[in-house]
């Protein structure tokens, strides 16, 4: 299979809202005393919001490679929820607790 440039922002987003999502349940239900904080939380409004402003940006934007690459930095801001729930899991970022 083989990948068109276009496509690569949208997998990496949807990396990250995966990863978000499969973190946020490994806390929910393995951590005691953690709650989610955005209980309409959903990872398809999440990937909805990623996709839907990584298609604008994609059309929008001419196809060079400075765009490109910021496109794809975009892309990476979905890894932040699961960043944010690893440090809580490790007890590095206390997060919010009952």
């Amino acid at each position: 299979m083989i990948l068109k440039q276009w496509m690569i922002p949208f997998l990496i987003a949807l990396g990250g809202v995966l990863a978000d999502y499969v973190t946020t349940t490994y806390a929910l239900n393995f951590c005691t005393g953690i709650y989610e904080t955005h209980p309409q939380y959903s990872p398809v409004w999440a990937i909805l919001v990623f996709w839907g402003s990584l298609a604008i940006l994609t059309i929008a934007l001419p196809r060079r490679k400075p765009w490109n690459l910021s496109i794809n930095s975009i892309a990476l801001i979905s890894y932040l929820g699961a960043i944010n729930n690893i440090l809580v899991i490790l007890g590095v970022f206390p997060g919010i607790t009952t």
